[in-house]
């Protein structure tokens, strides 16, 4: 799915168009990124990213399991930093990822200037990806995270400072 399809999914044309005439932009602007892909984020802790290789987007990528209201906003809040790049600093690598001339283009799209958010479902995908990797030889704790603990060293659990057992 490219951006010109997800923005026509969604119903959003209205509301771009908008935000471009108030920041005193055109349609060239959207015509420029509309072939970028819009990719499936593995992450779970983060909603959304936008990718740029040097001074050129690349694509935006999308955490799906969100809800349809998170899914949108934080597409726009991804579009908001593609936007920011091309208008202001085109062609060099992207830098204040979260700054004013971000915040002039999220206030424009119609979405709050916030870095960070919060859904139930992402917060439930990510307790159920989470392995047990380690247990306290002291205490009994389990510990569990997405990715396992390094070998061949040793662990001490924070809560009793028993070592850790990985499995």
């Amino acid at each position: 799915m490219d951006i010109a399809r997800f923005i026509k999914e969604k119903g959003l044309e209205r509301r771009i168009a908008d935000a471009l005439a108030a920041c005193g932009r055109g349609q060239e602007l959207v015509d420029t990124i509309a072939h970028l892909p819009v990719k499936k984020s593995h992450a779970v802790k983060r909603f959304g990213s936008y990718i740029a290789r040097g001074g050129e987007p690349v694509a935006i990528r999308l955490q799906f399991a969100l809800e349809e209201a998170e899914l949108v906003e934080t597409f726009l809040h991804e579009l908001a930093h593609c936007l920011d790049h091309l208008a202001n600093q085109g062609g060099r690598p992207y830098r204040r990822a979260h700054g004013e001339g971000w915040r002039r283009w999220a206030r424009a799209l119609g979405i709050s200037p916030e870095r960070c958010g919060r859904s139930d479902a992402l917060r439930q995908l990510h307790e159920r990806r989470l392995k047990l990797v380690a247990v306290c030889r002291k205490c009994g704790c389990e510990v569990r995270r997405l990715r396992r603990l390094a070998g061949g060293r040793t662990y001490v659990h924070v809560g009793c400072g028993g070592r850790l057992q990985l499995y």
